[in-house]
């Protein structure tokens, strides 16, 4: 197996003091199985002016790779594995960040992230995934084989247009990002709604699992929402059938082009 992972930042966003919030962690087994988890941390508004640091984002997405490796590694793969791997992660958040936190969804919002992550194993990848993290699967050649869907904030509709409409507000102000966070995140009767691991239960309707079987060569990556666009390149998948060095200088080379501030990527290649 060859294996590269990095997180990459926007530089037009140093000048804001934006704390690292992303994370990834990964194994290989003698066996030959591959455990992979990435993590993006829910920025929270600043408080006097600059981001929580240590900030909770990171922590809930540290927590959450480390749980998800940790329930995995030691298991026999079940249909229901991958899954039941996100909702330890999720109960982790809750009882060790989230418990006794008093929340009003703007400085003290629940800590959280969302995330990526899977087991290849047998020729078999077995994925999971939460709003606008992802898995993809291309070929040698660089044929995009397999993606999972985008379902981030406003991937059902507009949110910024219906929270105007209805509560004649926007996300700049405090009021827009209060209903925003409290009233479309991990809200099953909102048709609208978006999802997140903040430790609360009803975050688990917002995982989608599933496998999909594997060839020689086959280059499987995990990522964050920070690269969706760039991994999705014609210049990317140009590069796919390079080394990795080919694809992180790719990526140096077009660092304004991550989505916000910042992007992690975990890249598998089968022997």
């Amino acid at each position: 197996m060859e294996i590269t992972a990095f997180t990459k930042h926007n530089p037009k966003y140093k000048d804001l003091n934006h704390p690292e919030e992303d994370s990834f962690k990964y194994s290989i087994n003698e066996g030959g199985r591959v455990i992979v988890a990435v993590a993006d941390g829910i920025t929270r508004d600043r408080i006097v002016g600059s981001y929580p640091n240590p900030s909770p984002a990171k922590k809930a997405a540290d927590l959450f790779c480390n749980s998800f490796l940790a329930y995995i590694r030691n298991r026999t793969l079940k249909d229901s594995s991958i899954k039941d791997a996100f909702r330890y992660g999720n109960r982790n958040i809750w009882r060790q960040l989230n418990n006794d936190r008093k929340v009003d969804y703007l400085e003290n919002d629940f800590a959280g992230c969302v995330a990526s992550g899977g087991v290849i194993e047998n020729g078999k990848l077995h994925w999971g995934f939460i709003t606008d993290c992802g898995v993809c699967v291309f070929d040698k050649y660089g044929k995009l084989k397999f993606r999972t869907p985008d379902e981030g904030p406003n991937s059902k509709g507009d949110i910024k247009e219906e929270v105007e409409k209805k509560y004649n507000t926007s996300f700049k102000e405090a009021k827009g990002r209060k209903i925003t966070r409290s009233e479309y995140r991990n809200n099953v009767n909102n048709p609208l709604a978006y999802g997140a691991l903040t430790g609360e239960d009803s975050g688990m309707n917002y995982v989608r699992t599933g496998e999909i079987g594997l060839e020689k060569e086959d280059r499987v990556i995990f990522y964050s929402d920070g690269f969706l666009s760039l991994i999705y390149s014609d210049e990317f998948s140009e590069k796919i059938s390079g080394d990795c060095l080919g694809i992180e200088r790719l990526i140096e080379s077009n660092l304004e082009r991550i989505d916000g501030s910042e992007g992690t990527l975990v890249s598998v290649v089968l022997e």
